[in-house]
């Protein structure tokens, strides 16, 4: 049984062969919110198929208001465009959080060239007496906002409370498709360690051997919400080892699977590798979400029903994703 990180296997895998003309799937949302029995568990599906065959797809009719999204990537841009030193005054407070900023190349893992990003994340708000918060746990701190941007607090957790909602609509597709109760994954999200992040990528060189903007990588979480805009990049590793691009919808979210979901699901759902790779020549901005349980949630396979023989032990959520940021982080190493 595998108690390690999905990725490293994947990681040891021979390489990509290049890029293949297969094309995510898309799956409207709209009956799941307004149609009856028979056309929710028909997006419920849906859902999951795209989820087994590729562990990504496009999500239309998401319920994330357009002038919402729009503000995000407003706020984004005006704070990347802060100078460095009031960027690097959004920084956390505390250590093993994923809150503020984080600089360019922080993003790394040892013996690979770092990411060549850099981001502003949020969670779920925490009381200042927050008993997780005053213990210094993982994931557990508060906001940071910078001191210079008249409304850029109210545009991004206007976005956070949608996506979280929209979040917890596919999570309840996904438990549908498996059998179980609706509310199976959202009722372990009562207090989640959910962030969402503002990322940067500026312009890159056309070689992937001197750096890329996200090198291949899975998410850690149970599903990742992503905006992107105007700006393509995105590729997806496919179950033969070709890259799918994955260009930016104006219509669509990106909504993909992440290791803590193959492990719930006894790899049922697929958790795909990925990266962002910016060689339009213009600056590139996303905004993806990741959707986490509260920290101390019970990830086990034999939690849910016909999975068949375990192939992971069960993990703690929190505990499990710590674990990956403390591999991949430069400011989680120390």
């Amino acid at each position: 049984m595998n108690t390690t990180t999905l990725m490293d296997d994947r990681l040891a895998a021979k390489p990509s062969r290049g890029m293949s003309a297969r094309q995510l799937p898309v799956v409207d949302m709209q009956p799941f919110f307004y149609g009856d029995e028979a056309a929710r568990q028909q997006v419920a599906d849906a859902i999951a198929q795209a989820s087994r065959v590729y562990g990504f797809f496009y999500l239309t009719n998401h319920g994330i208001p357009q002038e919402v999204a729009a503000a995000g990537f407003d706020a984004a841009r005006r704070f990347f465009d802060l100078p460095l030193e009031q960027r690097m005054a959004c920084r956390s407070t505390q250590a093993r959080q994923n809150r503020g900023y984080q600089p360019m190349f922080d993003t790394a893992s040892a013996g690979k060239e770092p990411d060549i990003k850099e981001s502003f994340d949020m969670g779920f708000p925490l009381p200042a007496d927050d008993e997780d918060l005053r213990a210094g746990l993982p994931f557990h701190s508060t906001n940071q906002w910078p001191e210079h941007l008249p409304g850029f607090r109210a545009q991004v957790e206007a976005l956070y409370f949608a996506k979280l909602a929209c979040g917890h609509q596919v999570l309840r597709a996904m438990a549908l498709a498996l059998g179980v109760d609706a509310n199976f994954f959202v009722a372990r999200c009562a207090k989640p360690t959910t962030n969402m992040r503002l990322v940067h990528y500026p312009p890159q060189v056309v070689d992937p051997a001197q750096g890329i903007g996200a090198r291949a990588h899975a998410d850690k979480g149970v599903i990742t919400l992503l905006l992107n805009d105007e700006n393509g990049g995105l590729h997806v590793l496919s179950e033969d080892d070709e890259w799918i691009d994955a260009p930016p919808r104006p219509d669509a979210i990106i909504v993909n699977v992440g290791d803590l979901l193959t492990r719930w699901t006894n790899g049922r759902f697929r958790s795909a590798m990925h990266r962002v790779i910016n060689t339009g020549g213009h600056r590139r901005y996303s905004i993806p979400q990741f959707h986490h349980p509260a920290y101390r949630t019970l990830v086990d396979p034999g939690q849910l029903p016909d999975g068949g023989p375990a192939k992971f032990e069960p993990v703690v959520a929190g505990e499990y994703v710590a674990q990956g940021f403390q591999r991949d982080r430069k400011s989680w190493a120390t």
